[in-house]
């Protein structure tokens, strides 16, 4: 008996957990880059577990996360570098449908750099192997990091 109540304690305790992380993610207002990716992500994921067990779909183009709250940029330690991006993986493609796309024309400002000639590489030197008195294997890149006196018991590597 006392282990059922052992059991029924820790799985209320992970319970507790999930649901001081869910708010923690839910609620409290982004500040770090890290956070506010984090958040982005397990609210998108929350809303489509959520529809999912509704049975409904989110039409496309719209996302079914809330909008993330974000620290003003003047009380944040960390200034945003880039604007934020879309919500979904459907606002993604709707933006790019409606700019128009860019022609692949090479900058004039950049010059272009002939192709760099390469020598074409050959085959690897060959390595050797061989076995000192108390019969250890030893291996050498060269014949030279051969001691002289097993350089009769040599092989190369491969054969």
């Amino acid at each position: 008996m006392s282990r059922f109540f052992a059991l029924l304690l820790w799985t209320a305790v992970f319970l507790l957990m999930l649901l001081a992380i869910d708010q923690l993610l839910t609620r409290v207002p982004a500040a770090l880059p890290a956070h506010v990716a984090v958040a982005d992500f397990y609210r998108d994921l929350r809303g489509r577990v959520f529809n999912l067990v509704k049975g409904g779909k989110s039409a496309p183009g719209s996302s079914p996360a809330a909008p993330v709250k974000s620290i003003p940029p003047s009380k944040a330690k960390v200034k945003p570098e880039a604007p934020a991006a879309p919500q979904s993986i459907e606002a993604v493609i709707k933006q790019r449908q409606a700019t128009p796309a860019a022609v692949d024309k090479p900058a004039a400002s950049v010059p272009v750099r002939p192709p760099v000639n390469r020598p074409v590489p050959t085959e690897p030197a060959p390595r050797y192997v061989y076995a000192d008195s108390q019969g250890e294997l030893h291996f050498a890149e060269t014949l030279a990091e051969v001691p002289e006196e097993y350089r009769g018991k040599v092989k190369r590597l491969g054969e």
